[in-house]
């Protein structure tokens, strides 16, 4: 009995230390829909994707992005991207524990430049 309480405990530890928190921040301007999904991890650790969705109709024209991400913690930013075909762009980054986290509560602002053009999109995260 005593072992299948310690098996019990040690299942239960495990599953806790494997927990995340998972939220996502949208938004969109006449040009662009961006959504910023974050997953914190147990381990400190948070996953961060951010998708650039081009709203015109001429994908090709738009040429070299640039953006900048803002969070309450910091952010990160990028030069030099290239759309997809169907106008999306998909960037990937991550966080260490030494890093603050993004508040689930908070606002994240992100700028993008295209040929001269300049938007900030204000994503919010609808709980």
């Amino acid at each position: 009995m005593l072992r299948k309480i310690m098996l019990l405990g040690i299942f239960l530890i495990m599953l806790s230390a494997c927990s995340s928190n998972t939220f996502t921040f949208n938004g969109e301007t006449n040009n662009w829909s961006a959504s910023f999904k974050v997953t914190q991890h147990s381990n400190d650790y948070e996953d961060q994707e951010l998708k650039l969705e081009y709203k015109g109709d001429d994908v090709s024209a738009v040429g070299d992005i640039t953006f900048e991400v803002n969070t309450n913690a910091g952010g990160f930013s990028r030069s030099g991207n290239t759309l997809s075909e169907n106008g999306l762009l998909i960037i990937d980054n991550q966080a260490n524990p030494t890093n603050a986290k993004i508040m689930e509560n908070s606002e994240v602002e992100v700028t993008v430049e295209w040929n001269d053009n300049t938007e900030t999109i204000i994503l919010t995260n609808d709980y």
